[in-house]
Order: structure tokens, then sequence, then C-alpha cells
């Protein structure tokens, strides 16, 4: 029989691989059940999750969805010829040539075309660097180099299949959505990462960005960004949907932009305008939804903890990006504003308000204060919210 059959129920022969057979299904399934290190590991790690670990590393060094669904991809043959340990492959130069030849079917489908020679150094740069960590983790073994500075946090967890599987495949329908058509603005500060859907907006994103970023890294007395911005348009709301969950995070319908990975990733405008929530939304709203994410990231760099902050987290992102909101009644408890908030019918809209009144009211070293030290803020949250509250009812009597 020349042939193995897939976890989908094709006849597939590695030697002499048919495009048309090769299924992301089979290769995310086979990887995930598919140990590391020809199974010598303290502990089950599969290789899909090692190439999962592999593209998010590549995507935070800021080389795009294409160079990391590269990444994500690289052990792919794998799935269908298993792993040959490298001392035993460096006798086969046959297996070798069958090995290349099948990857770079992979590439060419999944990629539209094999690997440049500098895209295929930067995939083999993130895999060595992984291997020392794996290495480390699984094995105890630390290797004479320098341990590579990585840009991700990763884990050694062993978790199911059926999760590492269902990773796989969200991570590539949300790195593939944009590789094939990936177009990149980047200058020393950003870059955005888009497709030909967003070109029209690119510009006005940029000159928003460049006209704000001053004055909001000035509020939270930065000098300059950690790292380089990366902006990501989304044009497909499952895709979108899909990085939420993949960070963790639940989804819900509202949902436009996010800086749950470091990056600001936003829905393209035409795809927010298709959300009841946002259907009235023009470009300079647009724009202004990017700057406030990258008050988000500001006030990340400065102090990450937002336990029960994030109606303040977002009363400085509305009101630092120049976004404008209708009043609204201020009528929640501090409970529901601090662990219930994203529950709360005119969440934003009530942040907008509390936030207006604080760059109103308070002096600027107290709220920067709150930025640092969110315990301070935790405990005064109910005074602002009383405040705040008061102080609008005397504006908008009955």
């Amino acid at each position: 029989m020349g042939y193995i059959t897939t976890y989908t129920g094709k006849h597939f022969d590695p030697a002499c691989p048919e495009s048309e057979k090769i299924d992301i299904r089979d290769i995310a399934h086979a990887l995930s059940l598919t140990c590391r290190g020809n199974g010598q590991v303290k502990t089950f790690f599969s290789v899909g999750q090692h190439c999962i670990h592999c593209a998010l590393e590549a995507e935070a060094r800021g080389y795009g969805s294409r160079l990391a669904l590269a990444c994500l991809l690289h052990d792919a043959s794998e799935c269908y010829m298993s792993d040959v340990p490298r001392p035993v492959k460096l006798t086969m130069p046959q297996y070798k040539a069958v090995e290349e030849r099948l990857l770079e079917q992979i590439y060419g489908k999944y990629l539209g075309e094999g690997l440049t020679d500098e895209e295929e150094k930067q995939v083999k740069q993130i895999d060595k660097d992984m291997l020392y960590y794996d290495l480390l983790h699984l094995l105890n073994e630390k290797t004479k180099q320098d341990a590579p500075v990585m840009a991700t946090d990763f884990s050694y967890e062993v978790l199911p299949f059926e999760q590492v599987e269902r990773r796989y495949l969200e991570l590539y329908a949300r790195l593939r959505e944009t590789a094939l058509e990936e177009r990149i603005f980047s200058n020393d500060t950003f870059a955005i990462y888009y497709n030909r859907d967003c070109e029209e907006l690119v510009g006005e994103i940029s000159d928003t960005l460049l006209w704000n970023m001053e004055k909001v890294m000035d509020f939270f007395r930065l000098k300059k960004p950690e790292k380089k911005i990366h902006v990501v348009l989304y044009t497909d709301r499952d895709v979108y949907s899909a990085h939420v969950k993949e960070c963790g995070q639940d989804y819900y319908e509202w949902m436009v932009a996010d800086t749950f990975d470091g990056r600001i990733n936003a829905l393209s405008l035409k795809e927010c305008r298709r959300s009841a929530f946002h259907a009235q939304m023009d470009r300079e709203a647009y724009a202004r939804l990017i700057v406030h994410e990258f008050v988000h990231i500001c006030q990340q760099q400065v102090e990450p903890d937002c336990d029960g902050c994030v109606w303040f987290w977002e009363a400085l992102a509305t009101n630092l990006s120049g976004q404008i909101m209708a009043p609204v009644e201020i009528c929640c408890s501090r409970e529901e504003l601090m662990y219930h908030y994203e529950s709360l019918p005119d969440a934003y809209a009530i942040s907008y308000r509390l936030g207006k009144y604080m760059l109103e009211q308070l002096p600027y070293e107290q709220i920067y204060d709150y930025i640092r030290n969110p315990e301070t803020l935790r405990q005064d949250t109910g005074k602002i919210l009383e405040q705040a509250g008061g102080q609008a009812k005397q504006a908008n009597p009955v």
C-alpha cells in the first residue's frame, strides 16, 4: 500500500504529495498528538504546541502574519512522515529530500508560494531559539549558547490534545486571513498590517496616531513605547473572534478592537459598521478607536494591573483619544463598576463621563498615582463614583 490514511479519511502518499489532499485539519490533529523530541522528554509536549509557540513568537517580533503562519507550519511535514531524530535524519538524504518537497507543497498551498531565503532563515532562527527552552524545560538540558531573548511568554503545561488542536486551527484561521494579501505600512514607531480592503484607511490611521502619540505618551510620562507598535486590521469578524478566544478572553458582539496580545487588533471600518453597536461609526471615529487602543498600550506599559480597574482604563482611553459620547446617567454600584463592568448597559459612556469628571476636577498627580497604584484607585472608586454622580445631577437637575 503506497499511502497513509489521514484523520479526515484521505489516502495520502508523502513521497508523491498531492496539494489538494493536504488538509490543515489533518495537520492540526496529528501534530497535537505527536510528542516533541521523539518522546524523550520528561512529560508529554506536542509538536503542535511547539509550532503555536513559534508562530506567536514570530508575531511578537513583528515579522507579520505570513512568517508567523510559516512558523505554525514549519513542522507540518511530520503530520504525514512522523519525526525522525536529527542524528538519524543526517544519514537519510532521501528522507530529507521527501520532507523538503512535502513542506514546499504545504507552504505553497497555505502561503501561496515557498519561503524566500530570508524568511527561511528567520523561521529557523525562531525554531532554534525555541529549542533552547524546549531542551531546558523538557529535559533539564542547558546548551552552551546564551539564553535567547524571547518576545513572548510561553508555557510547557500539558494540555489536552483537543485544546491544542483547536488553538492550532484558530491561530491558522487568524493568520491565514491576512497572510496572502498582507500589506504593511511601517515607520520607526508603528507598523500597520492590512489588506487591500483597508487600504484607504491606512493614511488616516497613521496621521491620527502620529498626531496623538506624543500627547498620550506625555500623559503617561513615557519617552517612547516599550517596543514598536503593531496594528493589525481584520476584515473577517469570525477570524477576529477566534483571535480574542485564542487570547483566553470572552468575545462579545460589541467588541471591535483590543490589545490582549500586546498589539492593537481592530476590525475594519466596514466590519465595525455591520454591528448595531457601531453602525454609525465614521472614518474619524474609527481612527480615534485606534488611538483609544494606543492609550491602553501605554497604560499597560506603566502598570498592567487592571483588576477592578477596567472602568478607569476605559475612562482614560475614551477621553485621551478624543472620543465623544452622549451623556448617560451614572446609575451603578461600586461593585458593578469594578467587577461587572462588561455587563453594564452603556459601560463605555459611563467610563467616558467618569473620566471627564476626573480629568476636569482631580489634580493630574492624583490621576497618575491611580495609574501607578491601582490599589489606591480601588479604595477610592466608591468616592469617585459618588462625586461624579453628584456633579452630574447638579448639572442636569430633574
